[in-house]
């Protein structure tokens, strides 16, 4: 097998998508977020509380789960230092800049209600990934046991004639 190129890897699963899963004690959380530029590079930017969600105080340390496109299987898991980034920090406007311009349909003055509202975090990636392609990490290959379902209970979908019929009843 041949070796795999983790951080061309890491960069590539990254910019094809607009979200990633953050490995909290409670489970994991949905978060959009961008990627730094310049002197931010590499780093994941994420925006938490205001109007935007709320992911809670995040550990000092913490995993980033990156999943593949074409069937929702993790791609990546990754270990990450998270920093707050308050609005006197140097790096706060380039953050927002970056976080900005990945935010759809942003709203006027959003920029304003980050400072005032909202926590940035920056995630700094480190380390040799804890899964990744040929090598699947504690959990094994940690592909979806089933459909993602709506709410707690969930409802089974209904497929259209053309797709084999309705489901059965019971």
């Amino acid at each position: 097998m041949s070796e795999v190129n983790l951080s061309a890897l890491t960069a590539e699963a990254l910019n094809k998508s607009g979200v990633l899963w953050l490995r909290l004690a409670g489970g994991e959380r949905l978060t959009w977020f961008a990627i730094g530029t310049d002197e931010l590079d590499g780093q994941i930017l994420l925006v938490s509380g205001g109007q935007e969600a709320d992911l809670g105080p995040l550990p000092e340390q913490l995993e980033v789960v990156l999943r593949s496109k074409g069937d929702g299987g993790r791609l990546l898991t990754l270990r990450a230092r998270a920093q707050e980034l308050t609005p006197d920090n140097a790096w706060w406007d380039a953050a927002a800049s970056a976080l900005l311009g990945e935010r759809l349909n942003a709203p006027p003055g959003l920029v304003d209600s980050w400072r005032a509202a909202s926590t940035m975090w920056l995630l700094a990636p480190f380390g040799a990934p804890v899964q990744s392609p040929g090598h699947p990490g504690p959990e094994g290959n940690d592909r979806a046991a089933a459909p993602v379902t709506v709410g707690a209970a969930g409802t089974p979908v209904r497929r259209p004639w053309h797709l084999g019929g309705r489901g059965r009843r019971g």
